[in-house]
């Protein structure tokens, strides 16, 4: 059985592929992601599953668990609140890191205040997605840890690292950009100047150029000669094209700058458009584990995908898109649940107040 790396990057999209010289040395496809921000579209990757969107958590089987039955020793480092080992990423592997502090909890009266708009653009012009980047550990950090582990587990091994400087404010110190850059674009797009916005995308694709050589590193270093190698990101990002930048959650966009990213399937042969749901149970097939029945991916060895459904849940609502690849249907800001074996979920979760602070420093909570 050959080893598997899964990298996964924040905010990439598909159309800014080719600023990663390295990663687009493979054959690359494109996926439509399943949810429009990081924890229910990675959540639903793992565990190739909608009901994963709606809860914003890993439910069901998942990706590491079937590779880990199969005789795998899986591995797991992503240095993201939202892919703590409370929401369920850390199932199926025998070692996870997700990096969070412990102790660093939120404020009942600030989460209160949030719930108000004049309120949540005060919160975040004081506190904006650099005032905890200090705390997170820089992604070549990551890569080296994620090195250290998998030269010393025994094979075959499963790695899975998700890289985030290529998440707003795309990386940290002078790589980043500045504080007020970012709230300006937030919050007053049509006031940037073309330099700016010039700015802006610079930053952006600087950050995409060091994961590629993160990912170039990663691959050089580890003990394995050939590896099944597999890339994609959990949402794409905004740059003005549809009125906005960044991906903003709370907006439940579906557009194509968010929801179409780039997919590297190298070892495996399949190819065509997908779903990111489709990672999993192709993942797992070629490796010789079992696919479950609860999955609601394809297995691209076996079928193709004819077309995808991507949801963009906030809170109580969520935007709906199908879509064939050629003609797209969109329900805006509806109320959605998802019904399986007789069990009904809504698009909210419990979060628990120990990740509160984390999760609203990068702008996913209200």
């Amino acid at each position: 059985m050959d080893d598997i790396v899964f990298v996964t990057a924040d905010s990439v999209r598909a159309d800014y592929v080719d600023e990663m010289e390295y990663v687009s040395s493979f054959d690359v496809e494109t996926g439509m992601t399943a949810a429009q921000y990081t924890r229910p579209s990675l959540a639903s990757i793992h565990a190739s599953s909608y009901e994963s969107v709606l809860t914003g958590r890993v439910s069901g089987p998942t990706l590491a668990g079937a590779l880990s039955a199969a005789g795998y020793s899986t591995l797991g480092l992503s240095p993201n609140p939202n892919t703590d080992a409370t929401f369920g990423f850390a199932e199926g592997f025998d070692r996870y890191d997700s990096f969070i502090e412990p102790g660093n909890r939120g404020s009942g009266l600030r989460q209160y205040l949030a719930n108000f708009d004049l309120l949540r653009r005060i919160y975040y012009k004081f506190y904006p997605p650099h005032a905890k980047s200090a705390n997170r550990p820089r992604d070549r950090e990551v890569v080296e840890q994620a090195v250290e582990w998998f030269n010393a587990a025994d094979g075959p091994r499963f790695l899975w690292v998700h890289l985030m400087e290529t998440h707003r404010p795309y990386g940290a110190g002078d790589d980043a950009i500045s504080e007020a850059l970012d709230q300006k674009a937030f919050f007053k797009p049509d006031d940037l100047t073309e330099a700016e916005e010039a700015e802006i995308e610079r930053k952006y694709r600087d950050s995409l150029d060091r994961a590629d050589e993160n990912i170039r590193h990663l691959l050089a270093e580890i003990d394995s000669d050939d590896p099944t190698f597999v890339f994609t990101a959990d949402h794409g990002e905004g740059f003005g094209d549809e009125g906005y930048y960044f991906h903003q959650p709370q907006l439940r966009r579906v557009d194509d700058c968010l929801v179409e990213v780039p997919v590297v399937l190298d070892g495996i042969d399949a190819e065509g458009p997908c779903s990111l749901l489709d990672l999993t149970p192709t993942i797992a097939a070629s490796a010789g584990a079992d696919v479950a029945d609860d999955w609601h991916g394809n297995d691209l060895l076996e079928t193709t995908t004819d077309y995808t459904i991507t949801i963009a849940p906030w809170h109580e609502q969520a935007t709906v898109l199908w879509q064939d690849f050629e003609r797209r249907l969109v329900s805006r800001d509806g109320r959605v649940t998802f019904e399986d074996r007789g069990a009904e979920t809504g698009v909210e979760d419990e979060v628990p107040e120990e990740l509160q602070g984390r999760l609203r420093d990068l702008g996913y909570v209200e």
